[in-house]
């Protein structure tokens, strides 16, 4: 199995029910899903009926305290449980998929939220898991993210291939972060004079609260990566209200970046025409998701795109459902 390939696992925290007593538990799930924004949480039954949700703070642990990530959650849940009109003992079993729960981060995050789940069970994924589910449900294909950050899964034939999810240091390709800093170093090459004049000053500027390019220097250290992929609506209104020429071309170098983790995990499960879902804040902008649509028809011509705007705490409730649920006898959804 190659190093950018590997497998869902379910891991678990909490005792499963048996059958074997005669009595089926209440078929509840809870989806978490958590990333560097913000959280969301879902409360599903085993139909897929949606029962209520709820948002909380970010939760990636790469960038969060683990007191914050518990906060987030715990935000999230309890009002997804209070519209739900339900309590945490009454679910059968809970997704959390987050950003930054590679690697050994599932133990910290484990840990850090055992209090708060008590003896409700729980399974700790990547929110790419739930990203897919939400936009294939349990079948095949690729979903490639772009949010505060970008990352892109696959699943094919129970197998699974990821590419990118680094950071903001590493990776990020494509993303908000990634977008807002191109644009930004636009800005400062055109205050040098190393480019011709562009809009994206004066709109730069407005943002960031600031009168000239150079106080971007320390307006810009001050923020965290939050605050400065926030700033890549500067470069999303200018493609989408202005058509400006620089924003655009921004944008189709960003995509193309994007497209090539695409490329990559369609590689590694033999995909030559793979359904191809786009999710998160960045494809809102028309332009950029038209890039990504151009750019992906270039690379895989056979390839089936499209805007998937499910959830994906709903996805991470389908997953809870195909752990804690199937072994007690449930039908697919």
């Amino acid at each position: 199995m190659s190093a950018s390939e590997n497998r869902t696992s379910c891991t678990v925290n909490g005792p499963f029910d048996s059958q074997a007593s005669g009595h089926y538990p209440r078929r509840l799930y809870l989806g978490v899903d958590g990333g560097g924004t913000s959280t969301e949480a879902c409360v599903m039954d085993h139909r897929g009926n949606v029962l209520g949700t709820g948002r909380g703070g970010p939760s990636n642990i790469n960038y969060v305290s683990e007191d914050e990530l518990v906060d987030s959650i715990r935000t999230a849940v309890t009002e997804s449980l209070r519209l739900s009109g339900i309590s945490l003992h009454d679910i059968t079993g809970t997704c959390l998929a987050l950003a930054g729960a590679g690697d050994d981060n599932p133990r910290r995050i484990r840990r850090a939220v055992s209090l708060f789940f008590g003896d409700c069970p729980f399974a700790i994924v990547e929110d790419t898991h739930s990203a897919l589910a939400a936009a294939h449900g349990e079948g095949d294909g690729i979903v490639v993210i772009a949010g505060t950050g970008s990352n892109c899964f696959g699943a094919r034939n129970g197998r699974y291939a990821s590419a990118g999810g680094y950071g903001a240091l590493l990776g990020d390709e494509g993303s908000a972060y990634s977008i807002a800093i191109r644009g930004l170093r636009t800005v400062m090459r055109a205050f040098d004079g190393r480019e011709p004049s562009t809009p994206l000053t004066d709109l730069f500027l407005s943002a960031a609260g600031v009168t000239k390019p150079r106080d971007l220097i320390h307006r810009t250290l001050a923020m965290d990566r939050t605050e400065i992929a926030a700033l890549s609506q500067v470069v999303f209104k200018a493609a989408d209200e202005l058509r400006d020429k620089g924003a655009m071309e921004i944008l189709r170098a960003e995509a193309s970046l994007l497209v090539e983790l695409v490329c990559a995990v369609a590689r590694n499960l033999g995909f030559h025409a793979p359904d191809v879902a786009a999710r998160g804040g960045c494809f809102k902008s028309a332009a950029y998701l038209a890039g990504v649509e151009s750019e992906l028809s270039k690379a895989l011509p056979e390839a089936k795109f499209f805007h998937s705007t499910t959830p994906a705490s709903q996805g991470a409730a389908v997953l809870a459902r195909a752990c804690f649920g199937r072994t007690r006898g449930e039908e697919r959804l």
